[in-house]
């Protein structure tokens, strides 16, 4: 019996064991290792934040899907993988013999060498960490003890951080909510998106007294405060790590071929181009002959290639290739029921523009309870 691994619970991931529950394949054994019993969904987090949702609304509970599919679940973390040995280790001290390995695995915090991030601040990834922390500064921010809230981090997260934490603090204390600042290295907000709509958010900024302090590099951070490589000192309660993801360590002792970041490298048909057992999607992988953005809608519209290629490579199969257009509709929330959007040259904003991204939203996760819970379609 041949032995699929899938590391880590992303959206690709999902549309596997999707697959697999809607057609089992008894002749592959499927483990999925993921350190946590559920999968949080990233495009909602915001809105949890800036108290849109409850947190059972972005959340999908892995083990009825894994039951459904036939999955093996193990919760932990993976620390090592060893290619040539087709094993990984998980942080439970377990060993997981493979002969396909997926691994959609995300990325880990990118500090770049500012010291006491790991100490002080809330990471953003995982997203867990990142609830908890929010969760704990509310509680402060209730009590009257959070004058400054700081976010790190110039791109569309954390930017959609700093105006959902500025607009939950205005609703829950009014005037006495704390202060939300913005800083980042880059030297605009948002630099992937087109200037228009970075014109639109930073119009947003102002207009909600939300700090903008750009093109700075944090060298540190403290108990109560933040230091900018300019020498630039601020008071804060919370500083929350929002930058942009580094490559998992473990992988760069994997033996695996990677990008001068570290990322894994794929060809077409999402498969390392080092070792063809071992598959990759979303951001922990790098595509050799079309790098895209280490954006999550890639990884979903990755999905059903890998479910397709993970069902036939057990068995010899054709493989396809993953082809995709590199546009996509970009959508950044605004704090309150409101949402800045493009798509290619197009810019628009508004409350039909969040409630757009609220229906996508709400629709990926629907795929996959209705799985779940027996309601397959």
């Amino acid at each position: 019996m041949k032995r699929l691994v899938l590391a880590g619970a992303g959206h690709a991931h999902l549309e596997v064991l999707r697959d697999r529950a809607l057609a089992r394949d008894e002749s592959v054994e499927v483990t999925l290792v993921s350190p946590y019993p559920w999968f949080t969904y990233s495009g909602m987090v915001p809105g949890l934040i800036a108290g849109h949702y409850e947190i059972d609304a972005l959340t999908l509970d892995l083990v009825p899907l894994c039951t459904a599919a036939g999955v093996t679940f193990v919760q932990s973390a993976i620390v090592r993988l060893d290619a040539a040995a087709r094993e990984v280790t998980c942080a439970n001290g377990t060993t997981i013999a493979y002969d396909i390995l997926s691994l959609d695995v995300g990325v880990e915090p990118a500090i770049d060498g500012a010291r006491g991030v790991a100490r002080h601040a809330v990471l953003a990834r995982p997203l867990e960490r990142l609830v908890k922390g929010w969760t704990d500064l509310l509680v402060r921010a209730r009590e009257g003890q959070v004058g400054a809230v700081t976010v790190v981090g110039g791109g569309a997260g954390g930017v959609e951080l700093a105006f959902a934490m500025e607009y939950r603090l205005r609703q829950e204390l009014g005037l006495a909510s704390a202060h939300v600042r913005l800083v980042s290295d880059v030297p605009r907000v948002a630099p992937a998106f087109p200037a228009g709509a970075r014109r639109r958010l930073v119009r947003k900024f102002e207009r909600r007294n939300i700090g903008l302090h750009l093109g700075a590099a944090v060298t540190e951070v403290g108990p109560d405060y933040l230091r900018l490589e300019q020498g630039l000192e601020f008071a804060t309660d919370a500083v929350f790590w929002a930058t942009g993801g580094a490559a998992p360590s473990w992988l760069g002792t994997s033996g695996l071929a990677a990008d001068d970041a570290g990322f894994v490298l794929t060809d077409p048909l999402l498969r390392s181009v080092s070792h063809p057992e071992v598959f990759a999607a979303g951001d922990c992988q790098t595509s050799r002959e079309a790098p895209r953005p280490k954006a999550g809608v890639f990884a979903v519209r990755a999905g059903p290639v890998l479910a397709a290629n993970l069902r036939a490579a057990p068995h010899g199969g054709a493989l396809r290739p993953f082809a995709t257009s590199p546009r996509f509709l970009a959508l950044i929330s605004t704090g309150s029921r409101h949402a800045v959007a493009a798509w290619g040259g197009l810019i628009f904003e508004g409350g039909a523009a969040w409630r757009w991204k609220d229906r996508i939203d709400r629709r990926f996760l629907a795929r996959y309870r209705d799985v779940a819970s027996g309601a397959l379609s």
